[in-house]
Parts: C-alpha cells; sequence; structure tokens
C-alpha cells in the first residue's frame, strides 16, 4: 500500500472551540463569512464557489475515504513506444560550471550560463531538474517516490512531452512523452522538420506541453482537484522555467495555441482511452470508467536561447499541429485503475474554460529579462541551482520554534516580485522575472502573509502588492481600518505593507483547516487572486491560469526556502471564506487560491531516503 505524505490533509469539521487572539479577534470567523453561491453566468465561478471549504456548510464535496485498490498508478507509459534513453544523472561537465542559486537571479540579464546547444545531454539536464524523480521514500511495508516538481498530495498528475529535433535522426523532429520513473523519452511520432518548421521557430529549442490526468487527484480531492491539477500545472511551469535558464535558456507560455491544438501535440488521441460520453451524468457515478485517465492538454511552452525572441506565427504553428496530428504515432497508454469514479463537475468546467485560440491582436512576446532584488546573498546557503531544486521537499510538520531573520525574510520576498528590479518611478506587475516571466500575463495574484517569527518584525497581517496597479483596488476591497503602513527596514521597490499587528497564529490555523503547520512555521500565507473581473474582462480561459500562477509563485517559495536552509509546503486545504472574512472581502472580486507556509522542518526519523534512480522497480 502507498504511504502518501499528505499536503491536503482533511480533517472533520470542527466548531471553534477558543476565540482567536485578542488582536485579531473580531475576524473570527462566523456564519456571516460565506460569499453567497455565484449568480453569474459563469461555469468557472459557478464551480469555484461550488468547490469552496466552509467552516459552516463544511467541506466540498469528495470520497470520504481512500479506495486504496484503485489508487491511479503515477506514472503514465506507452507501450510499444521507441525509447530514447537521457544521461542519468546529466554529464556533470553540462554546464560547464555549477551556477550557484543566487546568481541566476541576481546576475544581469540574459543570465549564466550561455544558451547550451539541444542534446541529449541537455535534455536530460533540463528534465533532471525540473520533472524527474528527486528519491524514493520508505517505511515498513511502504514505498513512494518523490518528484522535483512539488504535487498536491504527491499524486502527481502532471504529464510532460517535447517537440524537439530528433537526436538519431537528422533532418527530423520527434514528438515525445516523459517518462519521469526511468528518466527516458517515449518518441511517439517523427515529421520532417521542413514540414514542421512554424511549430520550432528559430532559434527555438524545444516545445514542452503539460497536460493533466485529472483522475489522479480526485481520486483523493473529488470535486475540488481541478482546482489542484492547476497548482501543479504552474508548479511544472517554474521548475521547467528555472532548469531552463540554468541551461541559457528562455521559456514562454505558448498562450495563442488552442485547446485542440494543445491535443494534437499531446496525442491525446493517440493510443489512449475513448473520448467522454457526449452526455455526462448529472451526478457522481461510479464504476469503470477508462476515459477519466485520458490527459487534459494545459499548454505549451517555447524553449529558446536566453536574450533571442523566436518570430511566432500562431496561425501557421496551428497549421503544422494539424500535420502533426496526422502522423503514425505509436504506444498505448497503460490503465491507471481498474475502476473509476467520475466526478462530473470536474469535466464539465474543464470543457467550458477551454482556449480556442488566440484573443484579438494576441501574438508571442519575450519581456525584458529583469533581475531579481538582493538584500545580500550571503542569505543563501552555499548550493548550486541544481542542488536546491533537486533537494525541495514537502514539509509535513514545522518545529514552531525557529525563528528567521528580517533581512531573509524581505530577500524571500523580494524573490516573490513579478517584474524583478524597476527604475524609479516604474511598479510592479508585468512579469519580467525568473521564473515569472514564463506566463504570457501581467500578475494577477498578491498574497496576504501571517508572520509569526520573523526578529524585528510584529507579528501580524501583511500583504504583498504583487501588481500595484491593482493596490486601489484591494485598499477598497478589503477591511478600512487596516494600517497599510510601510514595515521598518522594508527595502526599497518592495511593496510590502503591514496591515495589522498582532498574534494570528491561531486564526491562520484555523482558516487553514485547522492543520498546525499553519501556525507553526516562520510565517504563512493566503494567495489572493484579482479573479471575477479577470474572467469577466479577459474570458473564462484565465480561470486555470489563476492557478498556474499561484503554483509558479509557491515553487519560488519551495526554492528560496531551501535555498536558505528550511523549508515550505503547499496548503491546499483552507477554508476560502473565513480567509475573505479576515481580509475583509465580500464579493468575487479578489478570491485567495492557494496557500503556503515556511519554516524549519520536523523530520519523520522512522521514514528512509533512498536515491531516485534506479529506485525499486516499482510503479509507487
Amino acid at each position: 500500500m502507498l504511504l502518501l505524505r499528505q499536503r491536503h490533509c482533511l480533517p472533520s469539521p470542527r466548531p471553534l472551540r477558543r476565540p482567536p487572539p485578542r488582536a485579531l479577534r473580531r475576524f473570527a470567523m462566523s456564519s456571516a463569512a460565506a460569499t453567497p453561491p455565484s449568480t453569474s453566468t459563469s461555469a468557472a465561478a459557478d464551480y469555484h464557489c461550488r468547490t469552496k471549504h466552509s467552516l459552516t456548510a463544511g467541506y466540498a464535496r469528495g470520497p470520504g475515504r481512500l479506495d486504496w485498490a484503485n489508487q491511479p498508478n503515477p506514472f503514465l507509459r506507452f507501450a510499444l513506444a521507441p525509447q530514447l534513453p537521457l544521461p542519468n544523472p546529466p554529464p556533470p561537465a553540462l554546464p560547464s560550471a555549477p551556477i550557484p542559486y543566487p546568481a541566476l537571479f541576481h546576475s544581469p540579464p540574459p543570465p549564466p550560463p550561455p544558451p547550451q546547444p539541444l542534446t541529449a545531454d541537455s535534455l536530460s539536464a533540463l528534465l533532471y531538474h525540473s520533472l524527474a524523480l528527486s528519491a524514493w521514500k520508505s517505511t515498513g511495508l511502504s514505498t513512494w517516490s518523490l518528484r522535483v516538481n512539488p504535487s498536491s498530495g504527491n499524486l502527481h498528475p502532471t504529464e510532460a512531452h517535447l517537440l524537439f529535433p530528433h537526436p538519431r535522426e537528422p533532418g527530423r523532429l520527434a514528438v515525445a512523452h516523459y517518462a519521469p520513473r526511468d528518466h527516458l523519452l517515449e518518441v511517439r511520432a517523427t515529421a520532417p522538420a521542413a514540414e514542421c518548421a512554424a511549430i520550432l521557430p528559430a532559434p527555438a529549442t524545444a516545445v514542452l506541453a503539460l497536460s493533466s490526468v485529472f483522475w489522479r487527484e480526485a481520486w483523493k480531492y473529488g470535486e475540488r482537484a481541478f482546482r489542484y491539477c492547476n497548482h501543479d500545472v504552474g508548479h511544472a511551469l517554474a521548475a521547467v522555467a528555472v532548469a531552463a535558464a540554468a541551461l541559457g535558456w528562455d521559456a514562454k507560455v505558448l498562450d495563442g495555441l488552442s485547446y485542440e491544438d494543445l491535443g494534437r501535440l499531446v496525442g491525446v488521441e493517440k493510443g489512449s482511452p475513448a473520448g467522454m460520453p457526449e452526455e455526462l451524468p448529472d451526478k457522481v457515478i461510479k464504476g469503470n470508467a477508462p476515459w477519466v485517465e485520458r490527459q487534459h492538454p494545459d499548454c505549451a511552452v517555447l524553449l529558446f536561447p536566453a536574450g533571442s525572441e523566436p518570430e511566432v506565427n500562431y496561425g501557421r504553428m496551428s497549421e503544422a499541429l494539424r500535420r502533426i496530428d496526422e502522423l503514425d504515432w505509436v504506444g498505448k497508454a497503460n490503465a491507471l485503475s481498474k475502476d473509476h469514479v467520475v466526478w462530473d463537475v470536474i469535466y464539465r468546467t474543464a470543457a467550458e474554460v477551454k482556449k480556442h485560440g488566440p484573443v484579438p491582436e494576441e501574438r508571442f512576446f519575450v519581456t525584458p529579462w529583469r533581475k531579481s532584488p538582493a538584500v545580500s546573498e550571503g542569505l543563501y546557503k552555499q548550493l548550486t541551482v541544481q542542488e536546491v531544486v533537486r533537494r525541495r521537499r514537502s514539509a509535513v510538520d514545522m518545529d514552531g520554534v525557529h525563528v528567521m531573520g528580517r533581512d531573509t525574510f524581505y530577500q524571500m520576498l523580494l524573490h516573490c516580485l513579478p517584474s524583478g528590479e524597476v527604475g524609479s518611478g516604474e511598479q510592479q506587475g508585468q512579469q519580467c522575472a525568473l521564473p515569472f516571466r514564463v506566463l504570457p500575463w501581467d500578475a494577477e495574484v498578491h498574497a496576504a502573509l501571517f508572520v509569526h517569527r520573523v526578529s524585528g518584525l510584529p507579528k501580524g497581517l501583511y500583504f504583498l502588492v504583487r501588481n500595484e496597479e491593482h493596490f486601489g483596488a484591494l485598499q477598497r476591497a478589503m477591511r478600512q481600518d487596516f494600517e497599510w503602513v510601510r514595515p521598518e527596514g522594508c527595502p526599497d521597490g518592495l511593496p510590502l505593507y503591514r496591515l495589522m499587528k498582532g498574534d494570528c497564529q491561531r486564526v491562520a490555523m484555523q482558516i487553514s483547516c485547522f492543520q498546525e503547520i499553519a501556525s507553526h512555521g516562520c510565517f504563512s500565507l493566503g494567495m489572493v487572486a484579482r479573479f471575477e473581473p479577470v474572467l469577466h474582462d479577459k474570458g473564462e480561459w484565465m480561470y486555470p491560469r489563476l492557478f498556474w500562477e499561484t503554483g509558479v509563485l509557491g515553487q519560488v517559495l519551495y526554492l528560496e526556502a531551501h535555498a536558505v536552509g528550511i523549508s515550505a509546503t503547499g496548503i491546499g486545504c483552507y477554508f476560502d471564506d473565513a480567509v475573505h472574512e479576515v481580509l475583509g472581502l465580500k464579493d468575487l472580486e479578489f478570491q485567495s487560491l492557494y496557500h503556503f507556509t515556511v519554516g524549519s522542518p520536523v523530520l519523520d526519523k522512522r521514514i528512509m531516503s533512498l536515491p531516485a534512480y534506479p529506485g525499486p522497480g516499482i510503479d509507487a
């Protein structure tokens, strides 16, 4: 039986037994905290409100118990597809010198090293430091794998696919699925490079596509799983962007491709179970439903030398992907479970939030590369980028004792800024810094911080404004008695504000489904996104993208924590509208989409760590 190291623990609902701390007592959660059911015509807003956890109404619909006999296989494989083994581990001489973690963020653009050519070695390095296995864990009769990219509940719904020049067949492109269990590529199709040049415009290196198997998350989390799958897309995007930068490559989402284009690139219809029935049941059903194991194409990322700007034509790229769809594909997907549960609202919502092509005047654009601001590089441990990404783990408990230095706290938040180091008169908003630059829209996500143990900084509630154009709207939407003052010693260019002093450990724990890990770290936070205006002004296809942005921010916090010698973990279980009550948010203009905690981890000495490769030879 596979033991999951849970990030999203779902305790039984229970009432508040003690009042909140005195300074925050008026924020006590009550029945009045709940946002009314959505009355909009937005399928995304309806799903979002339906899947909220509530202190009064209970948790979003889920399985209630775990059906261990039908736990999905975490490894998708395509039988009979030719395999392209990758050097494991990648040669230590690639790149020519290890890159200190701070140097990747603080060096003048473009970052080191010079762009590497695409080879089996560089492909291996990209995947080994972004989406590969990082370790195996074992205790008693249970053994399970961990990966470089974080995942809700360690369930890993995210699959990766690459289109790149075939290293063994000059003049041809390969379309391959990445198999992290064995760190290899399964080549599913090849095509003449000249016929598909529009997909890989010079000087681009490769295209990496991400897809999700919703069933892997829904098996444990039920209706709320669609949120978590999109968190994990964001985690993976950030992991790929950082690994690419360490090779001298830039990475940018090709957001003008349609859902149908992405499906052709991923090969959704090739060797996979039959598609979703034309009419979905209007209720949850159990039984054999292999179609829930199909991949949902999420996005594609163009990889190219840092400092360059490939000329992308979405129309020609879409035409070339139709030719890819007509190739002879090989490989049949393995079954992941014997029986299934169909959480119909996930698939209905996923269908409603598809993007069917570029919006008017949308074009591929590479933002100027900006370094991140630095308080002091001496705050970081002497670790390379490669060491940090492969050592990342999700903490399962915090010690409740460790105190973080104020400069370390400020440095971590500086790395959370989307625009990096801005000049006089410029504001945060455009996503130019690593890894946020992988996203093609301006920042929509902010952070409400519960500061517990930071030396030289009063305990209390703080707010990081990541897009300063939203500052006025945030002030109007939130409690009118908040202070909005800059904390002492706050660096210039860091839009951080103290809202209120006070010990908020109990409130942080209560709103995070009573999980003590939210109060036992140095600080915890809720990621607050501009919500209904984004869906209205841009389209419902932005709904999953808001979660991608939170996932990118979460991965930055993971890496920052490990780079300074502590740990972190994402928290998907929180009482949505209780968070909003604390902040004074009364409608859907802003919504909390992801929670996080950073601190010193408590290690379980009963669990033994094993090397990632070759591993024990099981699918777990």
